[in-house]
């Protein structure tokens, strides 16, 4: 939607159909929904969670904590991309010498529901996707040391994507001498497996050595699928008078090595603040530790400890890291390198309210993970109680209760722009196709298929892939519509050099070229900003610098000057949206986009409203998509404006009535008039409007279908200011509506 950042409202009068802007006394909370509340910014990075919801609940005496996720590609039954998710929680003491008790439960949805049931047979620990397309895991604890220079690891292998596991025999092997006195059974692996540049793996341990004054955090090398392992590299040792374990490791949007430590120190307190340092050849070497540098969403000073650091980096471009202790969090890093973080907020807490000196720390371990399920949304797992020692009998008071129990949250993480085009789900309704070259694919791999470019996902397999010696790839995307693209995403093959060209047209014989890559390295999506321009085509060429080998596109994103809420939080009023009462982005109910506004009235003495305010103009025209639903008596769509005196009033105020007529109001007479008979727009289809405004007048269309010009609803207008979508009136109950599409020019 292309128009200045909102501005903020004054109050005025209430119309009717036409809100006053309320001031609440003080700020609403994210629950007080029938108070006036602000979007995010539209140009900035937005976090927003949903509510936690329980994924296990063990009965009176069994343990349930420390919960971790991962999220891998798949397909469905149809062919379709699918993230599935699997999670892991354990039943032992948590104790160093304790044998590891663990469960796992698999979700096809990624991550909404978990219907696979308990499997008590799979082991926790760290899993990660090879290129084979089998799943290997290692748990955190070894089986045994073999003696001062090995250890017998306990691994698993999956080749049905986490159905069913084997043992896989697995050893770890160093140059150096363990301690025993100051550790038991040699390593604990902690926490990611990944790829390196070469092809081999590396995994993340730590251990103490003789001489060490403490943990120290390595990593290990495979270049047998994970069947043995090689001591590689330190990547953090004693530092600061702290020693470093506990390490979460990803690779930075621009192909370096980051790694978050949990800290402490020798003989006294086994956490401490967040350590961080990098690589940047590939793990073999790397910078000093230093604390890690963090900002709160709330500007209140940032938690000084922390444990179980994850991080993960975004297909949108963004670096996540979850960690705890005391509650749990989460934090940013916008342009994905990990230097900083910022944004960090909690996101569960509970602990006993009493003695806070010595229980603050109880309640939830802070142990926890996030795992990428989308283009702009991870799902975050935790626990309630840490296991054996974070809720005692002798605790109480505590802010949740103090009953194991394992949950799970979606946490959505959007960056500038909200004119996303939903590509997949409009290739789903089949309003959108795609014509290609890069149609190679393995049953190993299914996501390696032509919609692998549109699923939201950046990781290895997860593209459309033309596997021809020679020639470029051809990815041609046409679409439902003509639109106005300002931007496009792009990510290429993952770790290796390529290149590509973007292309539109409206007709599908003249092609303007928009954007030429040259050769890049892609690790997640690049964004291009494009001038305005016309297409209902788009086409990708892609030229790996290999002649001889495969050309990869990972994911393709296009924006526009719609507003589509594609990148809007669920749950949340839409960015850019002031002075909302029931309005919120919503994944239920849609039609071939995925995210659209939903507007509820749920009271009798206010109406349900969401503005968008913009920079005043002589001309003005707004276009959208509407379904009215349930009870609905009314929908008001207004175009704003302002007079000699009075700003914020309504210029144009129209409506679909509860009959399916569209209405125009004035405010000089106090009368409805219809300007399209009853049936025009019946109630449970999604209809298209467009209202063209001047100063002097106001063309009304349904669809291609001119209705009529009106004259203003105001008399007077001197600037035309924004658009206002809002319920039927204060004494209407259960309007429910919604919105799409939207576009103001």
């Amino acid at each position: 939607m292309r128009v200045s950042r909102p501005l903020l409202l004054t109050a005025g009068a209430t119309l009717a159909g036409v809100a006053a802007a309320l001031i609440p006394a003080t700020a609403p909370s994210a629950r007080d929904v029938d108070v006036p509340t602000d979007g995010g910014d539209p140009n900035g990075y937005v976090v927003a969670q949903q509510d936690p919801t329980t994924v296990f609940e063990p009965p009176p005496g069994v343990i349930g904590g420390n919960a971790t996720v991962e999220a891998f590609d798949a397909v469905d039954e149809d062919g379709l991309p699918v993230r599935r998710a699997q999670m892991t929680w354990q039943s032992n003491e948590d104790v160093a010498a304790a044998d590891s008790e663990a469960s796992m439960v698999l979700s096809d949805d990624g991550g909404y529901t978990f219907p696979s049931g308990v499997n008590a047979d799979t082991g926790a620990g760290w899993f990660a996707k090879l290129r084979d397309g089998s799943i290997i895991g290692v748990e955190f604890i070894p089986e045994r040391v073999i003696d001062e220079h090995s250890v017998e690891l306990i691994a698993r292998r999956s080749t049905d994507n986490g159905s069913t596991w084997k043992d896989l025999p697995s050893t770890f092997t160093t140059d150096l001498t363990f301690d025993p006195t100051k550790f038991d059974r040699g390593i604990r692996v902690h926490r990611d497996i990944f790829y390196a540049s070469d092809g081999a793996l590396l995994m993340t341990y730590y251990t103490t050595y003789t001489g060490d004054p403490g943990y120290r955090t390595e990593l290990a090398r495979s270049t047998d699928g994970g069947a043995t392992w090689q001591r590689y590299a330190t990547v953090a040792s004693f530092t600061d008078g702290r020693v470093m374990g506990e390490s979460g490791i990803e690779r930075a949007a621009n192909g370096d090595l980051v790694a978050v430590h949990r800290t402490g120190t020798p003989g006294g307190a086994n956490f401490g603040p967040l350590y961080v340092n990098r690589s940047s050849d590939d793990g073999r070497t790397w910078t000093r530790p230093e604390p890690l540098r963090l900002t709160t969403a709330s500007g209140e000073p940032a938690p000084a400890t922390g444990v179980m650091p994850v991080l993960r980096l975004l297909p949108n471009g963004i670096m996540t890291l979850t960690f705890g202790r005391p509650d749990n969090w989460i934090a940013i890093s916008p342009d994905g390198l990990g230097h900083s973080f910022e944004q960090a907020q909690t996101t569960y807490v509970n602990h006993p309210r009493v003695n806070a000196a010595f229980q603050r720390n109880h309640g939830s371990s802070g142990n926890g993970a996030h795992a990428v399920v989308g283009a702009n949304r991870v799902l975050v797992v935790g626990d309630n109680c840490a296991p054996s020692w974070g809720c005692p009998e002798t605790d109480a008071g505590f802010t949740v209760d103090g009953e194991y129990r394992v949950w799970k949250k979606f946490v959505d993480i959007v960056r500038p722009n909200v004119g996303k085009i939903d590509l997949l789900g409009k290739v789903e309704a089949g309003t959108v196709t795609v014509d290609t070259t890069m149609t190679h694919t393995t049953p190993r791999l299914p996501e390696t298929n032509r919609l692998g470019a549109i699923d939201g996902s950046t990781d290895w397999a997860s593209a459309a892939v033309f596997r021809p010696a020679r020639g470029e790839g051809v990815y041609t995307v046409r679409l439902d519509r003509e639109y106005t693209l300002d931007q496009v995403g792009l990510a290429l093959q993952y770790g290796v050099p390529g290149a590509a060209r973007v292309e539109v047209s409206t007709d599908g014989a003249t092609w303007t070229e928009v954007v030429d890559t040259g050769t890049v390295t892609s690790y997640t999506q690049s964004y291009y900003p494009v001038p305005d321009v016309r297409a209902s085509q788009v086409r990708v060429t892609v030229a790996d610098a290999d002649p001889q080998g495969p050309e990869f596109l990972g994911e393709l994103e296009l924006y526009s000057t719609v507003d589509s809420f594609e990148n809007d939080p669920v749950g949340q009023v839409p960015r850019g949206y002031t002075d909302a009462i029931g309005a919120t982005v919503t994944d239920f109910d849609v039609d071939d986009s995925r995210h659209v506004m939903r507007l509820a009235d749920a009271w009798i003495d206010k109406i349900a409203t969401a503005r968008w305010v913009s920079d005043p103009a002589d001309a003005q025209t707004l276009s959208f998509r509407v379904n009215s639903i349930g009870y609905a008596r009314g929908f008001a769509f207004t175009t704003m404006g302002s007079t000699s005196g009075a700003a914020d009033v309504p210029a144009y105020h129209l409506n679909v009535g509860a009959d399916g007529s569209i209405g125009w109001y004035s405010y000089e007479t106090g009368v409805w008039t219809k300007i399209a008979p009853a049936g025009t727009a019946p109630q449970r289809v999604w209809h298209e409007l467009r209202v063209e405004a001047t100063l002097d007048g106001a063309e009304v269309f349904l669809g291609d279908r001119s209705l009529g010009t009106v004259r203003p609803s105001t008399p007077g207008l001197t600037a035309l200011t924004g658009h206002q979508f809002s319920s039927s009136g204060t004494s209407s109950q259960y309007d429910h509506f919604l919105i799409d599409d939207v576009e103001q020019s």
